[in-house]
């Protein structure tokens, strides 16, 4: 049992990770298709909050940047209106 241990353990020491992935979720309404992002909240409860003079791709930059992976590499954020 050990051997296959040792043998899963080296093959995922040699699989490539993919490239990053990011999702953003953002919830809209019939409404307003393309609401403001004044935060983002990382699944793990992370918050991050949009600065005064910050552009929201500014904060997407930084929050993504700052959270934690997945396993995979993915992040996966919630836009906050």
């Amino acid at each position: 049992m050990q051997s296959l241990e040792k043998r899963i353990a080296a093959l995922e020491r040699t699989v490539q990770r993919p490239d990053e992935i990011i999702l953003i979720r953002r919830f809209v309404s019939p409404d307003d298709l393309h609401p403001a992002i004044v935060g983002l909240r990382a699944n793990d409860g992370e918050r991050w909050e949009l600065q005064p003079g910050e552009s929201e791709q500014c904060l997407i930059d930084r929050a993504t940047s700052e959270a934690k992976r997945n396993p995979w590499g993915v992040v996966t954020l919630t836009a906050e209106h």
